[in-house]
């Protein structure tokens, strides 16, 4: 299915862009293909609707696998920024990359830094890539090799540098996978043999105080890809707006968030991530750099919007809706219930029934522009006896613009 999206995208794309940063200036052009067939934009003539191709991904050590010097000429269009990282935890392991110090400081110091953040091959989770290489001290009779992590990584600044590497991975079969944050719980932000297109400085910012297109009247801003929710509640604080962000401090708020649809605490209120987007431009899978909007490239402008991270394209930046200043006051929930040993197996009654209460209240809480997020345990029943297992219920309610005497109301019983 995503083959019959690509090539039909690669035959109604328009080429006109408009850039918001300096960094999409820098665009691939014909002069820097020359005679590097590896990088040369896909031909929109000869785009198939049915794709008839190998069926899978040229991996390391293949025949077909780019040779060195290839990958070499590619790091040289592309100003150096190709980069051959390995897992961070290598230097836990006995080997060419072992450092006593850097491991120490992997297992004691990087929950209070933005080592994992910045590191080009770091994800939210390990098991997408197998768990092939984790940080520990005690390392015997262990080995750390590169499992589904990507063989390179492209560290973008420029549109050219994401151009020439999606053509480089299109031309020579090679897995393409994009990176942000690496906070998919998907897993797509990693990929045995695949280079790796990281967008995480992409983080230019313009408040536009006065924006107009479509239907659209109002504030708005610039947003580059790469830009994460704690620097967006900065900008907010300084230019006296909202914009609507990912929770969690460190996710890309315009990368895959807005392209996944992007739920947030002033959902209710505003409307999905997805639904605040004005304008993207993108690097699309033929290489070509365009802006989708209301007013050009409508199908893909559409699809982009909450159609899924890397399936039509690589957002660079964005223009998305700005609000007046919206204050989020939180709310939070929680019960139990832990059987004694020999209690009747409908003990836990009351604490479903409450927890089926909680549900339906989300309905009012919805109505009232909040969201609330929510979760479920199960508790080990106690020793002894023949007791049933217990249960844990814990929620967060949040109530944009409301004053606090009034959250404290809606969220009453």
């Amino acid at each position: 299915m995503r083959y019959l999206i690509l090539a039909g995208l690669l035959t109604c794309v328009s080429r006109i862009n408009c850039i918001n940063f300096p960094f999409e200036a820098t665009a691939l052009e014909e002069k820097d293909i020359g005679n590097f067939s590896a990088i040369a934009f896909a031909d929109r003539s000869t785009a198939s609707p049915v794709y008839d191709g190998p069926e899978c991904k040229v991996y390391p050590g293949a025949a077909a696998w780019p040779l060195e010097a290839e990958w070499t000429r590619l790091n040289s269009t592309i100003d150096g920024a190709l980069l051959k990282p390995v897992p961070a935890a290598a230097v836990c392991y006995d080997g060419p990359y072992k450092n006593t110090n850097q491991c120490n400081f992997l297992l004691r110091n990087t929950s209070s830094s933005r080592f994992y953040i910045n590191d080009p091959l770091t994800v939210l989770a390990m098991w997408p890539e197998g768990d092939t290489c984790y940080a520990t001290a005690n390392t015997a009779g262990l080995n750390c090799t590169q499992g589904g992590w990507p063989s390179y990584v492209v560290n973008v600044t420029t549109v050219k540098q994401i151009q020439a590497a999606v053509n480089f991975a299109r031309n020579k079969n090679l897995r393409l996978i994009v990176k942000n944050t690496g906070h998919d719980f998907f897993g797509r932000s990693t990929g045995f043999g695949s280079i790796s297109i990281w967008t995480h400085w992409l983080k230019q910012f313009e408040f536009l105080p006065e924006y107009s297109i479509g239907e659209y009247r109002g504030m708005a801003a610039r947003v580059g890809a790469g830009l994460e929710s704690w620097e967006l509640f900065s900008m907010m604080a300084r230019h006296n707006m909202t914009v609507l962000v990912a929770g969690p401090y460190t996710v890309g708020a315009y990368g895959g968030w807005i392209t996944g649809g992007g739920h947030s605490a002033l959902a209710s209120t505003y409307g999905m991530g997805a639904d605040q987007v004005l304008s993207l431009d993108v690097v699309t899978a033929d290489g070509r750099f365009v802006t989708a909007d209301a007013n050009q490239n409508k199908d893909l402008f559409f699809a982009l919007r909450g159609g899924g991270g890397s399936t039509y394209g690589i957002v660079t930046s964005a223009i998305v809706k700005a609000h007046p200043p919206t204050p989020v006051l939180g709310s939070s929930l929680s019960f139990s219930v832990q059987p004694a040993a020999n209690a009747p197996a409908n003990a836990t009654g009351p604490f479903w029934a409450a927890f089926d209460a909680y549900h339906k209240f989300g309905l009012d809480i919805v109505d009232n522009g909040g969201t609330a997020y929510s979760s479920v345990s199960r508790i080990a029943p106690q020793s002894g006896g023949n007791a049933p297992s217990g249960a844990s219920f814990s929620a967060t309610i949040e109530m944009p613009v409301l004053m606090s005497r009034d959250t404290q109301a809606a969220t009453a019983p």
